[in-house]
């Protein structure tokens, strides 16, 4: 049987639709029924239940991340980790020789390769192993979520060292080496992954540019670097 709702009906049924903040208004009373509730059982309950309990909550509240940042220290965790790492590169010997990015899912680490290495060569430079003991330290104690990618970048200028038959096996090489010195300082192989881009991804439009050739550090929750 068809039913039929009277115009005053519809006319209530409109206005609740629109007045949304009823919603909000009663999760709060749920709420509120909730704490006292939980407030009742814990006037009932031993004294080291009640420790245990609120031990747990802080703990709870400490750790919990939301989307706006973390309660307690109004920051994510990805702002810490920037912090953490803009502290390091400041007491390197490459300070404000190391670019600092906040993406996405991560942070990003670009050292110019130069910095890094010398002139159609894997071998790291000495000056290059503070920092990079550091950025290890760091990700070593970040949560299993976070991964490392190493990237190799090169100019379009042909390798003449002998040693590499391109400038893809030469990026592939310096980003192999970086991974390698990592594992080396404690940052787990499973975390980390070596990527050589040779001249595929300029930052210059002189491809031939000197900051073309670098290295980049992605420390990331996405496997790929948030790409």
């Amino acid at each position: 049987m068809k039913k039929y709702y009277s115009q005053n009906r519809i006319n209530m049924i409109k206005k609740r639709e629109v007045e949304t903040w009823i919603y909000s208004y009663a999760d709060l009373v749920t709420n509120l029924l909730a704490l006292f509730i939980m407030l009742f059982v814990l006037s009932n309950s031993s004294s080291k239940s009640r420790a245990d309990f609120i031990t747990g909550i802080e703990q709870y509240v400490k750790s919990k991340t939301y989307a706006t940042g973390r309660i307690g220290t109004g920051q994510s965790e990805l702002d810490d980790l920037h912090q953490l790492i803009s502290q390091a590169i400041q007491k390197s010997d490459m300070s404000g020789q190391v670019n600092l990015t906040r993406r996405r899912t991560g942070i990003e680490l670009t050292f110019e390769s130069a910095l890094v290495f010398d002139v159609g060569t894997a071998k790291l430079l000495p000056e290059s192993l503070d920092i990079l003991q550091q950025v290890a330290s760091i990700a070593s104690a970040l949560p299993s979520k976070y991964f490392l990618i190493v990237e190799g970048h090169a100019d379009s200028r042909p390798v003449n060292s002998g040693l590499y038959p391109s400038n893809w096996e030469l990026s592939s090489a310096r980003a192999g080496s970086v991974v390698r010195t990592l594992q080396s300082m404690g940052v787990a192989s499973t975390r980390m992954r070596a990527v050589g881009y040779s001249d595929t991804k300029p930052i210059e439009e002189d491809k031939e540019s000197d900051k073309n050739r670098r290295v980049v550090i992605k420390i990331d929750t996405e496997m790929d670097g948030g790409l």
